[in-house]
């Protein structure tokens, strides 16, 4: 059974804090560039969405050729930006990397993507 909707949006922002303090205090780590993608996903659930595009964004540049990334801005992209030529370029680099990206259910099971994305994925997927 999954937990109430509140806890979830709970941890996301316990998430958020945690990935802000190592993004803060180890900036010149390689690890802090993974934990601002982390942040950046539960900046999404939460609602923040134009900060979170801004992180993938950024991100994206420092982690070029990191899957994950150029997948979740590509779903970000289509949903919130309507920028469908810019999320067709990072899903491309995402799934000539990765072609997990194309299912939803590795998406959800595997990388555990929070709700929002997961569905922005399914929109740009699917072109609806």
């Amino acid at each position: 059974m999954a937990p109430p909707r509140w806890e979830f949006l709970m941890y996301l922002v316990q998430s958020r804090n945690q990935n802000s303090i190592v993004v803060n205090n180890y900036k010149d780590f390689a690890f802090s560039d993974y934990a601002r993608v982390g942040r950046a996903l539960a900046l999404y659930e939460v609602g923040d969405r134009q900060e979170a595009i801004a992180e993938m964004e950024d991100v994206s540049i420092s982690l070029k050729g990191y899957p994950e990334v150029h997948a979740a801005l590509a779903a970000a992209l289509y949903a919130d930006k309507h920028a469908p030529l810019l999320a067709e370029n990072q899903f491309t680099i995402a799934t000539l990397l990765d072609p997990h990206y194309t299912d939803i259910a590795y998406v959800r099971e595997t990388k555990h993507w929070p709700p929002s994305l997961i569905s922005s994925l399914q929109h740009f997927i699917t072109l609806s």
